[in-house]
């Protein structure tokens, strides 16, 4: 729940600061309305506020909230405490931070629409099928029935897998056939030159000795000479009386050096020149079009498992018909499980639904639970039907009961502790349709911390918390009002600024009924 609010420099308020924890009402999340004039600001305000959690720009030069939900942001890399604080700067540009880290404006929304529900004038989220099944679910409440949700979840899952797999299969068997000669093709040119690794360094070194062989040779007699003088070295050395181990091991291993030499000599001899040079060719083409042998080789295992793949669609395909079909029978099988109990649930929930549109004065309601293709949540699709009217076109007072009606419905089925805004959610009403709207309201806010604008006397006598908006010389002004302040303003929604001694006697009677 919001606990404080602060705002400086924003549109026509110079300062706002705003505290909202007073409120202590056993298991109340409290009710807190703004009333003031037409254009004083509460609109303003309200989105001054809405501003701080990222649902618009930011236009003041600091903006600041406290609350006390227990979020769990560990994975934004935000520490939390028993508060969180969100808070914005505006010099340049606008700067986001929650709990004196920075932050985007779109990861603060994304926390924020966690216990934040802003029910702007048209808005139609909480009528879609989505959002009708899972209140059915939470009414079913059955531990057999959420094993069963919780397994068709994770079959459609693999079903929406398999289903993307065979598509592809398919999309590919359609360019099978030239797409296999192709690879083949493409493997041919490989296999025709089939390349060594390390091979094309060999044959440039072989190329290199070809070259020089001629003078390998000739230098390789002209050493051998010395060997004339062997004798000589050895008699000179006994002379001196020196040990010819050294001399001995020298001429050991010039002899198998120049052995090493004719050898490879021989060999180069034996080389084709014309099949090196061919070779090197082929092997510098692959160089060429691949950046090395290695990876010619590479591409050719990739290509190799491809056309085996390829070869072998029609066979996948087929095993993988087989497997979609027995998920998809075991899919619709779980799908009639939870279509019966949801039917079930909605005719609970319609009754309740019921309760409080009478109550709003509203014609009944029916909540449709219908059968249609397999969705992540079964093959239901689920509505609410006024007179077979459409929610999309029914007058902004009708609409606004509806959304006060549903959030009413689902109240002792939901666990979720959030903070509500309403803009005008009673605007358009006559005096008994707006007390029936703050009945209702004042249920809701046992579970919800709710935020109202309201220009009728019934919402705001009966306010957990009631502030005033006014405006004087363009600057705005808000205040929290004591009990005396509430009269005069009550009174002020009722007559207008010529308040009568009557207004101000039903003020107070609303105010003492609202606190009653």
């Amino acid at each position: 729940m919001i606990e404080r609010v602060y705002l400086k420099e924003y549109v026509t308020f110079d300062e706002v600061e705003l505290e909202f924890n007073e409120v202590e009402l056993e298991f109340s999340k409290g009710l807190i309305v703004f009333t003031g004039p037409s254009g004083a600001g509460k609109s303003v305000l309200m989105r001054g506020i809405l501003s701080i959690f990222g649902f618009f720009d930011v236009n003041a030069k600091i903006s600041e909230a406290i609350i006390d939900n227990k979020l769990d942001l560990s994975d934004y890399g935000i520490e939390t405490d028993d508060e969180i604080i969100f808070k914005q700067i505006k010099k340049n540009k606008s700067r986001y931070f929650i709990n004196n880290q920075a932050v985007s404006k779109k990861i603060v929304k994304e926390i924020a629409k966690k216990f934040i529900d802003y029910l702007s004038l048209r808005e139609i989220n909480e009528f879609q099928s989505e959002n009708i099944i899972k209140v059915l679910d939470k009414i079913v409440a059955e531990k057999d029935y959420y094993v069963k949700l919780e397994e068709y979840k994770k079959l459609f899952e693999e079903y929406k897998k398999l289903k993307k797999k065979l598509e592809e299969i398919e999309q590919n068997e359609k360019n099978a056939k030239e797409r296999i000669e192709f690879l083949k093709f493409e493997l041919s040119k490989i296999e025709e030159i089939n390349p060594k690794p390390d091979e094309f360094d060999e044959l440039m070194k072989i190329k290199k000795d070809l070259s020089k062989i001629e003078k390998i040779k000739e230098k390789a007699y002209e050493v051998e000479r010395i060997f004339e003088f062997e004798n000589s070295v050895y008699e000179f050395l006994d002379m001196i009386e020196e040990d010819s181990e050294f001399f001995s091991n020298a001429m050991n291993e010039l002899r198998i050096a120049i052995d090493k030499a004719h050898e490879k000599a021989e060999f180069l001899e034996n080389v084709d020149i014309e099949e090196v040079l061919e070779r090197l060719s082929n092997l510098q083409e692959l160089i060429r079009r691949f950046g090395s042998i290695e990876e010619a080789l590479r591409y050719y295992e990739e290509k190799k498992e491809e056309l085996s793949l390829l070869e072998n669609l029609t066979f996948e395909k087929t095993n993988l018909q087989k497997e979609l079909q027995q998920i998809d029978t075991k899919l619709h099988e779980i799908a009639d499980y939870l279509h019966e109990k949801r039917k079930k649930a909605a005719e609970i929930f319609e009754k309740k639904l019921n309760s409080y549109l009478k109550k709003l004065y509203m014609p009944s309601a029916e909540v449709n639970v219908k059968k249609e293709a397999l969705n992540p949540l079964g093959a239901d699709i689920a509505e609410i039907v006024v007179n077979d009217i459409d929610i999309n076109t029914i007058s902004t007072g009708e609409f606004n009961r509806l959304r006060v009606a549903l959030l009413a419905g689902k109240l002792e089925y939901s666990d979720e502790e959030k903070t509500l805004f309403l803009d005008e959610i009673d605007a358009n009403l006559s005096g008994e349709e707006s007390m029936s709207v703050a009945e209702v309201l004042k249920l809701l806010s046992k579970k919800y911390q709710i935020f109202a604008i309201s220009h009728q006397p019934q919402l705001a006598s009966i306010a957990n918390k009631h502030f005033l908006v006014t405006k004087n010389e363009n600057k705005s002004f808000v205040k929290e009002l004591n009990e005396n302040e509430r009269i005069e303003e009550i009174a002020r929604i009722i007559g207008g600024k010529e308040k009568s001694q009557k207004a101000i006697e039903y003020a107070k009677e609303l105010l003492k009924a609202g606190n009653g």
